[in-house]
């Protein structure tokens, strides 16, 4: 257990914090708060094991050498000792529990301080992910548009999601290019969900936050469609940024390797988390006519719309032995009689063996990514990706994105090449 000080002008958010860490982490910390304002200084600061001191608060020179110490902070986080206040407080507890582990390699020096603080300046590192994960970021404007460059060691790239990424436009993600390290986010038009909060603290503002944390509640449970993990979306508020034409939300998806992801229903928690925060921030009368209001931004829709999430969570829990028990589906090449098992979630075909999963050689008819099966809960279905030469379920063509349910022992054709597909 580590002891710690909290030193903080804002007493409402101090309160909120202390509150959360003794009833989720009171196994970690020994908490201690005070105002700075009202006080000198915090009493006997030698025995703690890290002090975090919020916005305003100058004491550097008051402190001992040896202890670390963490900065709560609605500037920019210059460097992994400032911890933005705009994040879930499960992450901020993630933040302080890491600075504690790490002890006198992030200790005090007086003459570091001054590079230490936020100052204000443009964000060079940016956290979000697992809470501790950290990467180098830039914006770059380029031939008319804006983007976002987070710089990755290409040794921790899950190359199977990156090829997800950029071969699907997936609603409610920030459409990315990766090369030699550097992964491209595109943010032309859009606005961070930090500034977006910062212009509209009003009524009409905390209704459509609602909005856009609803439209992220919906992007996080249909990343399991793709195959993708949803604790690798950055809940950072300065990082996920807002279309405020469509009134959508627009989230990072950092494609790293990990040994192991995170439970869902943990980071459904942790977006709520941030949705709390940052609610916090806006009026208590804005929160008062909100209430009144019965639309579809509503609080109660927010709150069916996490339920609903959470039952399908309880769902995919309870179907998932028997989705083990089910018939494995495999396709038959008639051409050369070959058997191919369909095992993944989204299945590629096409001529590009760099990216799909089953390579169709030999045929210059098939385009490089032509079609994809799709699991979903009630089967299985196809889908033409824009082939030149198009998509057919038994006879019938498909339209590009069309989806047409599979039955086993229908016959699919990719151009002239055909399958046939089964259930065993």
């Amino acid at each position: 257990m580590y002891r710690i000080g909290i030193l903080e002008k804002d007493e409402a958010y101090a309160k909120q914090l202390a509150e959360f860490l003794q009833k989720h982490h009171q196994d970690s910390f020994e908490i201690h708060t005070q105002n700075p304002s009202q006080d000198e200084g915090l009493e006997n600061a030698a025995q703690y094991d890290a002090l975090f001191l919020g916005d305003g608060v100058d004491m550097e020179e008051k402190l001992p050498a040896g202890i670390p110490v963490g900065y709560l902070t609605e500037q920019e986080e210059v460097n992994d000792r400032c911890i933005s206040k705009y994040q879930s407080l499960e992450q901020i507890y993630r933040r302080m529990l890491a600075l504690c582990e790490q002890g006198k390699m992030h200790a005090h020096a007086p003459d570091e301080a001054a590079d230490s603080k936020p100052d204000g300046q443009q964000c060079s590192t940016v956290f979000g992910i697992g809470g501790d994960f950290s990467l180098e970021a830039h914006e770059l404007q380029e031939d008319g548009e804006t983007y976002r460059v987070y710089h990755m060691d290409d040794k921790v790239i899950d190359r199977l999601a990156v090829k997800m990424l950029t071969g699907n436009r997936i609603e409610g993600l920030l459409q990315i290019s990766y090369h030699d390290g550097e992964l491209k986010a595109c943010i032309t038009g859009l606005k961070s969900l930090y500034a977006y909060v910062q212009e509209n603290n009003d009524s009409k503002g905390r209704q459509q936050l609602i909005k856009l944390f609803a439209s992220m509640f919906e992007t996080m449970l249909s990343l399991e469609e793709y195959m993708l993990s949803s604790d690798k979306l950055m809940l950072n508020p300065r990082e996920i940024y807002v279309d405020e034409e469509k009134g959508t939300a627009r989230l990072p998806y950092i494609p790293v390797k990990s040994s192991e992801n995170k439970d869902a229903g943990q980071c459904l928690k942790e977006l709520r988390g941030l949705c709390d925060v940052l609610l916090e921030g806006i009026g208590s009368k804005a929160a008062e006519v909100l209430v009144k209001e019965d639309i579809y931004g509503s609080t109660e829709h927010f709150e069916r719309l996490q339920k609903n999430a959470k039952d399908s969570l309880k769902l995919r829990e309870n179907t998932k032995t028997l989705d083990e028990e089910k018939r494995v589906p495999y396709l038959i090449r008639k051409r050369t009689g070959e058997q191919i098992v369909i095992n993944r979630n989204i299945f590629k075909l096409g001529k590009d063996a760099s990216y799909v999963d089953y390579c169709i050689k030999n045929n210059p008819t098939v385009s490089r990514n032509h079609a994809d099966i799709i699991r979903k809960q009630d089967g299985y279905y196809l889908t033409d990706k824009g082939s030149l030469n198009h998509t057919f379920v038994n006879g019938r063509k498909l339209e590009s994105d069309e989806c047409r349910k599979l039955e086993s022992g229908c016959l699919m054709q990719l151009a002239d090449e055909v399958f046939e597909f089964h259930l065993k």
